[in-house]
């Protein structure tokens, strides 16, 4: 018999047990040690008490990690990892596994459930369509390594401000309905900033961004996560190619890479791939889900 129960009435080894075997045989295997697991559930904002864990009898077969958050009153939800043991596969499970857990979230007044799946899942993005969620947008994976031209008069002709990323969320720096693990509120667990393009006291650009390094060492790598444009113009243009030229620290000798960094507008990737950024094998695609209110 199929039952129900949230994560908060497993342990974690049990939990982190099923997680490992959720994903076996998937596009991308979750490789990863227990502590390594309950260390993501703290840093990620994921919610033992909104997870949902699917039983078969007495013997776990499947989940749907879920984390919430509340930014100018509204409810904001991330599924941060959906998986079914192998044996359970293609038999619908999935389906009500998400529906499960949409009405967990639905309880909670949740406004818009977002999530990531692989570009290449078809059947994944299938399964999350048919419940109610949307593709809105591509998610990029980029990277680049070594010194990369460094344009001194863009440099100069805006006032350039890095700040913590903690002191950008709820800001009105970055959109608030973005990939989960790009917000401002995620990325500061390790080095996150923003970088800020500034002119007559006005945001023009800004980018987030983690910069990966050891107490007294030279960085060894920094990661784009977000990179936003106040202003539609030549001029505009010119502060957001100050911040990812600052913000990615192009006169170092390091490694770079973009996280599920969204372009709408094209103009942050086309101005990577010019400075010799290469796409990778991987993307991602982001799914909203408008939540119906009970």
């Amino acid at each position: 018999m199929i039952t129900f129960k949230t994560m908060e009435q497993l342990t974690f080894k049990e939990a982190h047990e099923l997680f490992i075997r959720g994903f076996e045989g998937y596009f991308i295997p979750m490789k990863m040690s227990l502590d390594a697991f309950v260390a993501r559930i703290g840093n990620e904002g994921i919610s033992p008490e909104l997870s949902i864990i699917m039983f078969d009898g007495e013997t776990p077969i499947g989940f749907v990690l879920q984390g919430l958050r509340e930014v100018d009153g509204q409810k904001i939800a991330w599924n941060g990892g959906t998986g079914i043991i192998s044996a359970y596969r293609g038999k619908q499970y999935g389906t009500i596994l998400m529906e499960k857990a949409l009405n967990i979230l639905k309880k909670h007044y949740v406004s818009v459930a977002t999530l990531e799946a692989i570009s290449i899942n078809e059947p994944a993005i299938k399964l999350y369509e048919k419940v109610g969620y949307e593709v809105i947008d591509t998610l990029h994976f980029w990277e680049s390594d070594g010194v990369l031209s460094f344009d001194e008069n863009i440099a100069k002709e805006f006032m350039m401000k890095r700040i913590p990323a903690l002191q950008a969320v709820n800001g009105g720096i970055f959109p608030t309905l973005v990939p989960w693990q790009v917000d401002p509120s995620i990325t500061p667990k390790v080095g996150g900033e923003a970088v800020i393009a500034m002119k007559n006291n006005n945001i023009l650009a800004a980018c987030l961004v983690r910069t990966k390094q050891q107490f007294g060492l030279e960085a060894e790598g920094v990661t784009l996560f977000q990179a936003i444009i106040n202003s539609e113009n030549e001029e505009g243009e010119r502060a957001l190619h100050a911040v990812l030229q600052e913000g990615l620290y192009f006169q170092r000798p390091l490694k770079r890479t973009t996280y599920n960094l969204v372009d709408t507008n094209h103009k942050i990737l086309s101005f990577l791939q010019n400075k010799g950024f290469k796409n990778t094998d991987i993307s991602q695609v982001f799914m909203i889900n408008k939540m119906n209110q009970l």
